[in-house]
């Protein structure tokens, strides 16, 4: 790592791994969703670090952004004021597009998925 890469990593919060200002991690090889690469989008009504936490452990790698990879799309609360005149994000919007496209992303409400981490935690 060389200077300039060092002092960004200084400014970062310690313990949650980032990519590009945005929580990223990777899942739990023996989690019941291994495999799964899930996106979050949207205000939780959890921590978004303590979502991403949960997500991990079942096994989905947690990325910052949705792509042809991404499998599952959590949407949380909308504040309507950030969304640029939008009713939904840019990142849902993308996951719909994608969804037309051929690929095969499932979108979840937040309550979706904490009901989903509970039943890979069950398995």
């Amino acid at each position: 790592m060389d200077l300039n890469e060092w002092l960004k990593r200084v400014e970062r919060r310690i313990g949650f791994p980032y990519q590009s200002g945005k929580i990223v991690q990777d899942g739990n090889p023996e989690g019941a969703l291994f495999g799964e690469i899930l996106v979050f989008t949207g205000a939780l009504k959890i921590p978004r670090a303590m979502a991403a936490e949960m997500a991990a452990k079942t096994g989905c790698a947690v990325a910052g952004g949705v792509n042809k990879k991404t499998t599952i799309l959590v949407v949380g609360d909308q504040d309507v004021k950030k969304l640029a005149g939008h009713e939904k994000s840019s990142k849902h919007r993308k996951a719909e597009k994608l969804i037309a496209e051929g690929c095969p992303i499932r979108i979840l409400r937040e309550s979706d998925f904490k009901e989903l981490v509970l039943l890979a935690e069950t398995k």
